[in-house]
């Protein structure tokens, strides 16, 4: 069943704003290492080569702004910061998977010019 031009044009707008979080550089491999057990700012940056650090910290305030994840700090001495999934960042998982599987299918489309 096609969804009506008006309820397509919402869909589209949905798939737009999500995808301008998700698919900013770097946040799916960001999601994808705290999907993985990954909460410390070190844990995440040794979990995904090549980010620096600038631009973790860019996408954990980005996703923490989207309420994909929780920016948790705890009291020290010393002052401990770890970042956790929230459920919607949970709820990204098959999301992030289907996107590896549409990846996997259809190399061209991820191929780089």
């Amino acid at each position: 069943m096609s969804p009506t031009p008006a309820a397509s044009g919402v869909t589209c707008g949905v798939i737009e704003e999500v995808m301008a979080v998700l698919g900013r550089a770097w946040a799916g491999a960001v999601l994808e290492a705290m999907l993985g057990g990954a909460q410390r700012f070190s844990e995440i940056g040794r979990a995904v080569p090549g980010i620096t650090d600038a631009v973790l910290s860019a996408r954990l305030k980005e996703l923490c702004a989207h309420g994909l994840v929780e920016r948790i700090v705890e009291a020290g001495p010393p002052v401990a910061v770890s970042y956790h999934l929230t459920p919607a960042g949970r709820d990204v998982e098959p999301v992030l998977d289907a996107i590896r599987a549409f990846g996997l299918r259809h190399p061209r489309v991820g191929a780089r010019s």
